[in-house]
């Protein structure tokens, strides 16, 4: 059974644009860049809020203004009207590349699917301008402590912290886990900061959520516990939080600590299907049939539209079948045994009553998981048909259902060995019935596998199950055709693990 996954939502949001006291260009802000960075090493001014304002303002413009305007989905025409004609134009496969001065932008069926900043004033500038706007509230905290509720403040700060998220997630996308945790953080310093009204879009809990992502992806388990036990604590997606939670515990090593996690959230957060299938998931890992057997019971109690969770719990009876066979192989055996122990005392009558005493008592215990076998078997394929009733093209269900019949084809096969070899007066025509529901089971797994391959007609192991069938029961016809199948997906591709 797959897990359940839980994402960032590919949201974007484009900040607050400012009126700009005058017009921005590129040597403007490098200009203004040069001051701020002088700015803050004179001690005088360096120990005042506003050059922290004024340095976090002029680095969002340099960080906004090569890319402002553009967004994802932007038809052609638009991008004229806003960013200009581009000075060159190429096609790259189904990309249709503009590239301007500083910036390409890759379009895909007429609208901007990505771009990139080619040229930079300083690549870190989000970053710096974070930077600049705590350090602002810092000093002014020291002091009057009114710039963090001035509008002007909110708005500067909406714009960075929303960008500067956005930018986190970009690099949570591309894996640069150290990276997006790191901006991330600051956007979650920026949201502990007083907001304007409308500034809904990014909040403190959810960023907390964010970073717990950012850092279990990332392997950092010790910050993916913190912010997780954030989460459950302010009950932010409290069920995915304990999850994560728990699945932290466990990449630290603590099968305990995951279980007890799960358990606790699934108490507190009964609806919530990830915890329940992470509960199944363990004890079906454990071998703890009766707990996963009760766990998959609430599963369908509460969402009997799953298909998933009926072929889990045939999985159970299913598996169990290979455990149940070796007993009754055992006891086949211990039977076989005691029937020739019972010839070598075919002249003590008293030894040879009781080897085929013990001989009878083997046999009664292998008939016993014999039947068991048939019931599992029995259980498992009904559930696997309710899968399919619920899901047509299952193939997970589909294909196990034609491996039950493989199963009983094995079984009655075996039985009807170990009936010619336990009995003294050999019954060939009882062995023969139990050859012929061997061979019929045989037949039908064909046509369960045939099912199954209309649902994934390029399933290699299917196809060999199948040539492996149809070569058994002498159907050439099937078997050509099989064979043509398997050669036609070419030859299997080789590799090196």
């Amino acid at each position: 059974m797959k897990k359940l996954t839980t994402i960032f939502a590919l949201l974007f949001f484009s900040g607050v644009l400012f009126a700009q006291e005058a017009v921005v260009t590129w040597d403007g802000l490098k200009k203004q860049k040069e001051k701020s960075d002088a700015d803050i090493t004179n001690a005088k001014k360096n120990s005042k809020p506003k050059t922290w304002v004024k340095r976090a303002k002029t680095y969002y413009d340099i960080h906004t203004f090569v890319l402002q305007g553009l967004y994802k989905g932007m038809p052609k025409k638009n991008a004229q009207l806003i960013i200009g004609k581009p000075e060159k134009m190429l096609k790259k496969g189904n990309e249709e590349i503009w590239e301007y001065k500083r910036k390409k932008v890759y379009f895909i069926g007429g609208v901007a699917d990505h771009w990139e900043q080619t040229d930079f004033i300083d690549k870190d500038a989000l970053a710096k301008s974070a930077d600049a706007l705590l350090k602002a509230v810092e000093l002014d905290d020291k002091g009057k402590g009114k710039l963090k509720s001035k509008t002007t403040t909110k708005n500067l700060n909406q714009s960075i912290k929303n960008t500067i998220i956005d930018v986190a997630i970009g690099f949570y996308q591309d894996k640069k886990y150290d990276k997006a945790y790191e901006y991330m953080a600051k956007g979650g310093n920026l949201c502990k900061l007083p907001k304007i009204e409308a500034d809904t879009f990014y909040q403190a809990d959810k960023v907390e959520y964010f970073l717990g992502i950012i850092a279990f992806n990332g392997k950092k388990y010790d910050n993916s516990e913190k912010h997780f036990l954030e989460c459950v604590k302010s009950g932010y997606e409290p069920g995915i939080s304990y999850h994560y939670l728990a699945e932290t515990y466990k990449e630290q090593g603590s099968d305990q600590k995951f279980l007890s996690t799960i358990k606790k959230g699934f108490e507190k957060n009964p609806n919530e299907e990830q915890l329940l299938i992470d509960l199944i998931n363990y004890y079906l890992k454990k071998g703890e049939e009766k707990n996963a057997v009760e766990y998959i019971d609430i599963a369908i109690r509460n969402n009997p539209k799953n298909p998933s969770y009926y072929s889990a719990k045939a999985t159970i009876y299913d598996n169990k079948t290979d455990t149940l066979t070796s007993m009754y192989n055992k006891h086949m055996e211990e039977a076989y045994e005691f029937k020739k122990e019972a010839y070598r005392n075919r002249t003590k009558a008293n030894l040879k009553a009781a080897s085929e005493k013990k001989r009878d008592d083997a046999l009664a215990e292998a008939t016993k998981y014999f039947e068991e076998i048939k019931t599992n078997i029995a259980k498992a394929d009904k559930l696997y048909n309710k899968s399919l009733e619920i899901k047509s093209d299952f193939f997970n269900a589909a294909y196990n259902i034609g491996r039950l019949d493989l199963k009983l084809n094995d079984l009655y096969a075996k039985h009807a060995d170990w009936w010619l070899k336990v009995f003294i007066n050999k019954d060939f025509q009882k062995s023969g019935e139990f050859e012929t529901k061997a061979k019929g089971y045989l037949k039908s797994a064909t046509d369960k596998f045939e099912s199954a391959l209309k649902i994934q007609p390029n399933d290699r192991d299917l196809l060999n199950i199948l040539k492996r069938i149809y070569y058994k029961l002498r159907d050439k016809a099937n078997l050509e055709r099989i064979e043509k199948q398997i050669e036609a997906l070419g030859a299997e591709e080789k590799t090196i693990e």
